[in-house]
């Protein structure tokens, strides 16, 4: 009886061990278990020094990479920004100040009297921009086609100044003229809107028009306009021309081109002909400046911080701004290098000729007297 007693103790011992081996080696495969999907889970099963690059990668959250925040400007920085605005402002305002104190004070000396209204072919060279009350007297060879690209923009023609091709600009430019408005009207806008003109030292800017319009002439193919002006020019100031040139306008010299503008003949007939030969009427002809009380006179010369000064005045959006390089063919004719090659062609008779034709202009936007011209 005492043996069965013993058994039946040593039983139940046995079993609990068993319940109790079984338990911890429940728990045992539970943890292991638990351990084995996370490590799955994070792509690090085994050693996790085994491939650390594979482990950067996926633990890498698929999803592009935030922008960082373009910093804030401080308080500082705006501060800053309006103060050296403002300074821009005031030192372009005087500037301008001198500038149109030269040219009323020319006007007066020459006794160049103020017209009711300006003539016919200024009124001719002034496109208008309603929407930003702007005026602007073009000069050709003098940043003309920028100034175009510009007004389109303003004029809602246009959504950038970029990528305008010469076509865009001279034929399609769909700009008003201020001779298009009525007497009331053009009257209106003479008084109240923001009227600009930009110009250039004069001789530079003949010898521009040379070199683009007349020393390849040839590229014009398609165009009438200047191979009607060089079979002028050979024709009548070309020793023994070829048929070739007489028919075609094209060859005709520096010196030859001097010599029309500035012959008597040629003279009358460019006045009573004004619209076809702007490229080299003075530019006080065809902006009549003792007439029409500009605002702003911009200089070629300076023209980035003039340009500049003139989109401020009007409020411009950022987006329109004047290009440096708008010019598809540049003469370079501003450069002092090429200026020397072709003055140097001419002769005293044709630099004080030259001279005498634009003397008036250098006058009026206060230019110096070419160091050229015999004194």
């Amino acid at each position: 009886m005492l043996v069965c007693r013993e058994m039946a103790r040593l039983d139940r011992k046995i079993r609990r061990s068993a319940v109790a081996a079984v338990v911890l080696l429940a728990c045992l495969l539970l943890v292991e278990y638990r351990t084995f999907y996370q490590d799955k889970s994070q792509g690090t099963i085994g050693n996790r020094k085994n491939n650390p690059r594979k482990e950067a990668v996926m633990k890498k959250p698929h999803r592009k990479p935030m922008q960082p925040n373009k910093p804030r400007k401080t308080q500082e920085q705006i501060e800053s920004s309006k103060s050296s605005s403002l300074d821009f402002l005031k030192t372009q305002g005087e500037v301008q100040a001198r500038r149109r104190a030269i040219l009323r004070g020319t006007c007066e000396r020459r006794e160049i009297k103020s017209e009711a209204e300006p003539p016919k072919y200024t009124r001719q060279h002034i496109y208008v921009v309603d929407n930003y009350k702007a005026m602007y007297c073009f000069v050709p060879k003098v940043g003309c086609s920028n100034w175009k690209r510009i007004l389109m923009v303003l004029n809602g023609n246009k959504e950038t100044v970029e990528g305008l091709t010469s076509e865009e600009i001279h034929l399609r430019a769909n700009l008003r003229f201020l001779n298009s408005y009525t007497p009331e009207q053009q009257a209106h806008r003479l008084k109240n809107y923001l009227k600009f003109v930009f110009v250039r030292e004069p001789f530079r800017r003949a010898l521009s028009v040379y070199r683009n319009k007349f020393e390849d002439v040839g590229y014009y193919q398609g165009n009438e306009h200047f191979h009607r002006f060089g079979r002028q020019i050979v024709a009548k100031f070309k020793k023994n021309p070829s048929q070739h040139d007489l028919q075609t306008g094209e060859n005709a010299t520096w010196r030859e081109f001097v010599d029309y503008l500035t012959h008597p003949t040629e003279r009358a007939e460019v006045e009573t002909d004004i619209h076809f030969s702007d490229h080299w009427t003075e530019m006080y002809k065809l902006c009549s400046p003792c007439t029409i009380k500009y605002d702003v006179i911009g200089n070629l010369e300076t023209v980035a911080d003039d340009a500049q000064y003139v989109l401020e005045l009007l409020n411009a959006p950022s987006k329109v701004r004047y290009l440096s390089s708008g010019n598809s063919r540049p003469t370079n004719s501003s450069d002092s290098g090429t200026f020397h090659k072709y003055f140097s062609q001419l002769d005293k008779l044709q630099l004080t000729k030259l001279w005498d034709l634009y003397k008036l202009d250098y006058e009026l936007f206060g230019y110096p007297k070419p160091s050229v011209v015999p004194s």
